[in-house]
């Protein structure tokens, strides 16, 4: 049976809290699908833009009425969310609150939250079609370029086969320092990460927030940017890629790791709680043993996607093989670009076999 919202908490300003993540959700669900109706129906009316074509998605957006469609959004989502006997369970009261009995068990076709999610999925293609600027026909029938350049990945060349084995060298001890100068500062930054470690104090709840957000604000700059960055810190080569991998793989791997610790049976926490242990006793023998073998399943697989971007972190001069790689492809040496291409297929596949058959071992 779904819970109720009085069941949610019976602490009012829980209540409220819980309250307000509905209807913000439904309100932005809501807005989103009144801006892209918007979009869509200036999109095909006709008009034209200067080019002659269809209006671009700039100056569509330019048109739209943020204000007044916020507020429609807004008072649809309050109607929906305070009717539920009349319209039925809304997305947001439905993720909040769960369904509701009235509706377990009914096929979406026959609820208005189903009708709504599959038409704002329907609205999001067409949006998502009409920004990215598909076009299909030229995809399909302009081969003549990608015959050249298949042909050239087809028949690698030799030329620069030593340069990149030295520098895919260098490519995977990249990703190998910077996987292994994070281990250390997520490892302990993942115990401030973990909600059911931190529920103490408001300080600790405090810390809880501001490595979280710290983290995600961090993991959200791709390792790209974070290249740049570090390349105009200290210039130009792998030191700057070990960098910048190393700061997004901190982030990410708090987030695993800290994931795996809010799911630890806490039974053993408990048990070592009650022999009066100190929180450092607590972690080390509740928490550590639990989450070892995960902690260790999770680093290789952070060290195999660091294999791979630190090819894309060589694009703007953070070493490694694709330091060589841009050139030849804004040059169109499509034999030099296919022998590159086909040492970072073998050693990601390699690297991919062998950190799974790990993973099975550790697991």
């Amino acid at each position: 049976m779904s819970k109720s919202p009085d069941d949610t908490n019976n602490s009012p300003w829980k209540k409220g809290l819980a309250y307000a993540e509905a209807i913000g959700t439904d309100w932005a669900l809501w807005a989103l699908f009144l801006f892209m109706g918007e979009f869509l129906y200036v999109a095909f009316s006709g008009r034209r833009g200067p080019t002659g074509l269809l209006v671009t998605p700039e100056e569509v957006l330019d048109l739209l009425h943020y204000g007044p469609l916020a507020v429609a959004g807004l008072l649809l989502a309050v109607l929906w969310l305070g009717t539920p006997a009349v319209f039925g369970s809304s997305p947001g009261r439905a993720l909040v609150f769960g369904v509701g009995e009235r509706e377990e068990g009914v096929p979406w076709t026959r609820t208005l939250r189903g009708w709504f999610a599959a038409v704002l999925l329907e609205l999001t293609v067409f949006t998502g079609w009409l920004i990215t600027e598909v076009q299909l026909v030229t995809f399909l029938t302009k081969f003549s370029k990608a015959s050249d350049i298949l042909r050239g990945l087809l028949h690698p060349s030799s030329a620069v086969l030593h340069q990149g084995l030295v520098l895919l060298v260098q490519t995977i001890f990249l990703a190998f320092m910077a996987t292994a100068f994070a281990i250390p500062v997520a490892f302990a930054l993942s115990f401030f990460a973990a909600r059911n470690l931190t529920r103490g104090t408001l300080l600790s709840r405090s810390v809880y927030l501001f490595v979280r957000a710290a983290m995600n604000l961090t993991r959200a700059v791709e390792p790209l940017v974070w290249a740049l960055i570090f390349i105009s810190w200290v210039g130009i080569g792998p030191f700057a890629g070990v960098l910048a991998l190393w700061v997004h793989s901190v982030a990410a791997l708090v987030k695993l790791y800290s994931e795996q610790i809010e799911s630890i049976d806490p039974g053993p926490l408990e048990a070592i709680t009650a022999t009066g242990a100190s929180t450092l006793q607590i972690l080390r023998f509740g928490v550590v043993p639990q989450v070892i073998p995960p902690f260790l399943s999770f680093t290789i697989y952070r060290w195999d996607i660091n294999v791979r971007m630190s090819t894309i972190i060589g694009f703007v001069g953070g070493g490694g093989i694709g330091y060589i790689l841009k050139p030849r492809v804004d040059l169109g040496l499509w034999g030099e670009v296919g022998t590159l291409v086909l040492l970072i297929a073998l050693t990601v596949w390699a690297m991919d076999i062998l950190s799974a058959r790990i993973r099975e071992r550790i697991v």
